[in-house]
């Protein structure tokens, strides 16, 4: 059980004579049990909102109160407006509690569960797309999310299947399946009848999803294929009873989803014919003040999006000339950055083949970075790894409409570890000397790291619901440059090339996701400027451009979050001087989980406030 909850029901049944008037943050504990209280109230009440969520975080269901691996989640527009509505009370609960210590733990998260409701209305103000706490989507579904993408991802790699309960609760949603497409459709065509539809590049992206999914025989779905293989593993199945449940799940795979995947290709064609091609939300309703919203949202930044935009291109000017005298002191001389960056990657030293021995290589390589990492982390951290994080390509089946990288933590019922996946549908998307600062990014002391911290400290299940994006990819992002600082590319310079690269990106992001936006770029234009600054393929750029379209501000986040921290470290080496401690800094980030960075820089600020003190 999660350790907040756990506490939080414990606290319930203790005496109060038993326990000290104070806990030792100095919070009343008539106070702290309010907070506990509420706070595990408001993560029961997105888990019923939200089950698969739960079944992402691998929640046990008894922590939920309910068996949510039965259902999935509502995407109806009274669902929509019911979230809204409840989310709205929430906040102003959360705001009207007693207050704890200030600097407690308890504070933290008090403050980052109202910041996050706060910031989900603001966005939820649109009346359009989707929104939870955390994220923020300007359209009810696109090419990379919606019940057409995510409810096969669910199943095939998330729902358990380990006892007969799981394997009728794995039918249940199956059955539910095609109402969520249904769900998906209807919004997604009220909101283009208000004005709001996904530009025409990403809904014919869409259709080429949905109508593949129509026209695979249902069989060879990933949820059927997988549901096929895993059943005869599971104990306790009557051989009729697995049967039927088999003969179920592939009738309603049939009947009833290869139907909706139908129906929602066809209107995914029709609103292609007349939506438009440039890609920013400044054309919706309202769009500059929701593309504003967003940036707030991700970036905690308050600058404008031109203001972001003229600082991403100074940002960019800096890291061409640095990674320009990197490339020459490789002999690299002739043409653009960008050019010779293309150059590099296509070297036959860089490609890894696409077979199962090419695989594992690439993943062996990455690995190996992170174990040097680790090894070298001595003198920054005092926060333990308590396991490794596993490493894996992303499934074929998925690999279309997932990114190029991600990590997903482990489970909160400790039945699935950590680990990465790559997308590998393109390798020549992974050049050798891009690898050392992905594993960086991905696990050591990235975000692998972060996330056994946020373990550490024992958040409660609402903290654990709540991803900061400034916060984590910003975090992701420093520890590519704290890799550098401590020399972990300097045994071979070549990858030394693959972390300015992603600089590279990092900072151009923050020029196309806001030229996209705010100036009006093209999707031609936006593509060919990653690709001319960068060096990436035409197809990474495009994929990327895509992503920053229909998630605006997103992208915004790894630089200003990178930048904010890279700031407080200097301003905290300046107040203390000999005394700055990394291992004090990094802990007093990183122990604290997930958070606005406003809060991470009080945190900071207390704290060598307290040192200069003593």
């Amino acid at each position: 059980m999660p350790a907040g909850l756990c506490t939080a029901l414990l606290l319930a049944v203790v005496p109060a004579a038993c326990t000290p008037r104070a806990d030792p943050e100095g919070t009343p504990r008539r106070v702290a049990r309010e907070i506990e209280r509420t706070l595990t109230t408001v993560a029961q009440n997105e888990v019923t909102r939200d089950p698969e969520l739960a079944t992402r975080l691998g929640l046990p269901e008894p922590d939920a109160g309910y068996a949510y691996n039965r259902f999935l989640t509502d995407r109806s527009q009274a669902a929509y407006e019911r979230a809204r509505l409840s989310r709205l009370e929430t906040r102003d609960l959360l705001v009207r509690i007693t207050r704890p210590a200030r600097g407690s733990a308890l504070a933290r998260h008090l403050d980052t569960l109202i910041a996050a409701h706060e910031t989900a209305e603001t966005l939820f103000m649109a009346g359009h797309g989707a929104s939870a706490l955390g994220a923020s989507y300007p359209y009810v579904t696109d090419h990379t999310r919606g019940a057409y993408l995510d409810v096969p991802d669910l199943l095939a790699r998330f729902h358990p299947l380990r006892t007969p309960a799981n394997a009728r609760a794995y039918a249940d949603r199956m059955a539910q399946f095609a109402d969520a497409i249904e769900d998906d459709r209807r919004r997604l065509e009220s909101d283009a009848r208000a004005g709001t539809v996904p530009p025409a590049p990403i809904l014919r992206r869409m259709y080429a999803l949905a109508a593949a999914g129509a026209a695979a025989p249902p069989e060879t779905s990933p949820a059927v294929v997988s549901f096929e293989n895993l059943l005869p593993g599971i104990a306790d199945l009557t051989p009729a009873e697995r049967q039927q449940l088999l003969t179920d799940v592939r009738r309603i795979a049939a009947e009833n989803v290869r139907p909706a995947y139908a129906a929602f290709a066809a209107s995914l064609s029709a609103l292609a014919n007349t939506a438009p091609e440039l890609p920013g939300v400044w054309q919706l309703p309202d769009g500059p003040a929701y593309y504003a919203a967003a940036l707030k949202a991700y970036t905690g930044d308050d600058a404008s999006a031109a203001g972001l935009h003229e600082r991403g291109k100074l940002e960019v000017d800096a890291l061409l000339a640095e990674t320009h005298r990197a490339l020459v002191t490789l002999g690299l001389e002739d043409g653009s950055v960008g050019e010779r960056l293309a150059f590099l990657a296509a070297q036959p030293e860089q490609i890894y083949p696409d077979t199962e021995e090419g695989h594992a290589a690439l993943i062996g390589r990455i690995l190996a970075h992170a174990d040097r990492a680790e090894a070298a982390l001595s003198g920054q951290f005092d926060i333990p790894l308590t396991e490794k994080a596993g490493l894996r390509a992303v499934p074929p089946e998925f690999a279309s409409f997932l990114p190029p990288a991600a990590y997903i933590p482990r489970a909160l019922g400790n039945n699935r570890p950590a680990r990465v996946e790559i997308n590998a549908q393109r390798l020549a998307d992974w050049p050798d000397f891009s690898l050392a600062v992905l594993a960086f990014h991905e696990l050591v002391p990235g975000h692998h790291l972060e996330s056994s911290a946020a373990r550490e400290a024992g958040l409660p299940l609402a903290r654990q619901m709540v991803w900061n994006v400034a916060y984590g990819e910003g975090w992701a992002s420093y520890a590519e440059t704290l890799a550098d600082e401590l020399g972990l590319y300097s045994e071979d310079p070549v990858s030394r090339i693959g972390y300015l690269q992603s600089l590279l990106l990092r900072a151009a992001a923050l020029v196309a996701d806001t030229g996209i936006h705010n100036e009006r770029w093209s999707r031609d234009q936006a593509i060919a400027y990653l690709a001319e600054t960068t060096g990436l393929s035409l197809e990474r750029s495009a994929d990327e451009v895509d992503r920053y379209t229909v998630r605006p501000g997103y992208a915004a986040a790894y630089w200003i979050g990178r930048e904010r921290i890279l700031d407080l470290r200097e301003r905290a080496i300046r107040v203390l001087g000999p005394k700055f401690d990394p291992k004090e800094f990094h802990r007093v980030i990183l122990m604290g989980g997930p958070r606005p960075l406003g809060m991470v820089e009080e945190d900071v600020t207390r704290w060598y406030t307290a040192q200069v003190q003593n």
